[in-house]
């Protein structure tokens, strides 16, 4: 009697565990389906980086990010020149916090302002309902900044989502290939408050080195 007791509470256990494991693995497939992540990226893993010797603090800062969050004091701004990594550190912190069932948003300004509008199932939303979205993720991520074609409208809602995650004191990750002067110009009068905010919110993460998708053709 014992053992069959046994057995049959080993047996619940093992279908909970089962249970688990596959709604957590839906939960996941579903924050990955919002993310804003496409399929290139979907691939771009801590595992998979490729390693320069320049770029081993970038690559262990990001890590770092990826392994405390939440309990982190401050985002990531990742600087360099194109094609050296930027992106794929980004993603690979985005990949694993996915992972790990955190909700995150990956894309350019103009990407993750659609994304946000596809969401509510809807073209046109007032600008609260974009800021009070990105407020409720977890982290969001902006790659390129500064290399999408900014309209008023666009770098009004860049400095509305900057300013309310500063508020709300929210960590933001962030790629680009321009410095801070060329940051604040791209954004009119609302640049220098915009270029501000993302100094005082994030750690500059600078990385260095060739080409690396030129030099795997090789």
């Amino acid at each position: 009697m014992d053992a069959f007791l046994r057995q049959s509470i080993q047996k619940n256990q093992e279908e909970a565990q089962r249970l688990i494991r596959q709604k957590h693995q839906q939960r996941s497939i579903e924050i990955l389906a919002k993310s804003g992540l496409g399929k290139r990226f979907i691939k771009r893993t801590f595992q998979n980086t490729i390693t320069n010797p320049k770029n081993r603090q970038a690559i262990a800062t990001a890590k770092a990010f990826a392994k405390t969050f939440p309990s982190v004091e401050k985002g990531l701004i990742f600087i360099g020149p194109v094609a050296t990594g930027k992106t794929h550190l980004a993603a690979a912190i985005a990949n694993e916090l996915i992972d790990s069932l955190y909700t995150v948003i990956f894309g350019n300004v103009t990407d993750i302002i659609t994304l946000i509008k596809s969401s509510y199932g809807k073209t046109e939303l007032d600008e609260s309902e974009i800021i009070n979205t990105i407020t409720d993720i977890d982290l969001l991520i902006i790659d390129d900044l500064g290399k999408e074609y900014a309209t008023e409208n666009t770098r009004m809602l860049l400095y509305q989502i900057i300013n309310r995650l500063y508020e709300n004191e929210k960590p933001v990750i962030i790629t680009t290939n321009l410095n801070s002067d060329a940051l604040a110009a791209k954004y009119g009068d609302r640049g220098a408050a915009i270029v501000s905010r993302i100094t005082e919110m994030c750690d500059p993460v600078t990385l260095d080195g060739n080409d690396w998708r030129i030099r795997r053709q090789l």
